[in-house]
């Protein structure tokens, strides 16, 4: 049985510091009802709608690694780490695609959120 170590060092894997996080995390999906009388004409209208995301989305061949090297465009199964470099946490939000991935920062952050990402092909 493989160590944590040796599993992680058997697959690709990349180190990218000092990213920088600004999105924040939304604050859901509100229904509303909306009620307006113009020129004597009463309509109502009734919708949802979602405030707040303004998650971050990066992709992988955006993103340099720590020896200067572009990341593949694609990755199979990847898995990302955060290692915050502050006390503001960051988080990934949803799953990893293929091409990239979301980030958000804590809604309480009063600037972006300092982070070193860490990616691992998972592969199969």
């Amino acid at each position: 049985m493989l160590s944590g170590y040796a599993l992680a060092a058997a697959k690709r894997s990349w180190y990218v510091p000092d990213i920088n996080i600004w999105g924040t995390a939304g604050w859901g999906v509100f229904e509303y009802l909306l009620v307006e009388n113009v020129n004597s004409t009463k309509s109502v209208l009734f919708d949802t709608t979602s405030i707040g995301d303004s998650s971050q989305v990066l992709y992988f061949d955006d993103l340099i690694d720590h020896k200067g090297n572009q990341l593949p465009q694609t990755i199979k199964n990847p898995k990302v780490f955060l290692k915050p470099k502050t006390e503001e946490r960051a988080y990934v939000i949803g799953d990893e695609s293929s091409t990239g991935f979301k980030l958000v920062r804590n809604s309480d952050s009063r600037s972006p959120v300092l982070v070193d990402l860490y990616i691992v092909e998972m592969g199969d």
